[in-house]
């Protein structure tokens, strides 16, 4: 992904990390008829020194996808974070000169690599059991797939088409106002912290970490 300097996110730990807090996202390949897209949970894979190396998620057997995916297929994933707009208004500059324009923050990780479909029983309730587990792990009584009657899941498995992402670049763009002068970061900080959006509100806690 294209990100400014003030804005790149390099550290592999960190890229990883915000994946896995986000857990749902955007699959997209190019399919003989254009792009198609998927919005699907998605796991990542590290390798034994802690690096993400791959991405599994699955799709139902009937989507296009699935069968694009049959033959590998260069994909992009896309992990968005909270977004906000920023009014001008919330700048010092403003004041000052005029000068200022909207504009937008927001944080996202892109992940590209070459995607492949599977399709193996075992592998998809691994797979599924995986992203159940994670997802249930914070529940007082957590659900496992283990609870469903066996020819159910057997049933479900059958329905579906595993996908995985290896992976040959990912990147990050943190826009938090770092390319704005002190006394314009203030402003957004501060019209971020006590406005009315959820998102905004949370892209303040994210300024407030890197202050």
């Amino acid at each position: 992904m294209h990100a400014a300097p003030h804005f790149r996110m390099d550290d592999q730990s960190e890229l990883a990390a915000f994946i896995e807090a986000r857990h749902f996202g955007s699959l997209i390949v190019a399919g003989p008829n254009g792009p198609q897209a998927a919005h699907i949970p998605m796991i990542l894979n590290r390798d034994a020194d802690g690096r993400p190396v791959s991405l599994e998620g699955h799709v139902a057997r009937n989507n296009p996808l699935a069968a694009i995916a049959a033959r590998p297929v260069r994909a992009l994933a896309i992990f968005s974070g909270a977004d906000a707009y920023v009014t001008p208004s919330l700048y010092l500059s403003k004041r000052e000169h005029g000068k200022v324009v909207p504009t937008w923050n927001y944080i996202a990780v892109e992940i590209a690599g070459e995607v492949t479909a599977f399709s193996d029983a075992d592998a998809l309730r691994t797979q599924v059991s995986r992203i159940t587990d994670m997802m249930e792990a914070p529940a007082a009584a957590p659900w496992a797939v283990s609870d469903a009657p066996e020819d159910y899941i057997a049933k479900m498995l059958n329905g579906i088409t595993g996908l995985k992402l290896v992976i040959d670049s990912i990147g990050g763009s943190r826009k938090l106002s770092q390319n704005r002068p002190e006394g314009d970061r203030a402003g957004v900080l501060n019209g971020f912290d006590h406005s009315n959006d959820p998102a905004a509100r949370q892209l303040a806690s994210e300024m407030k970490k890197k202050a």
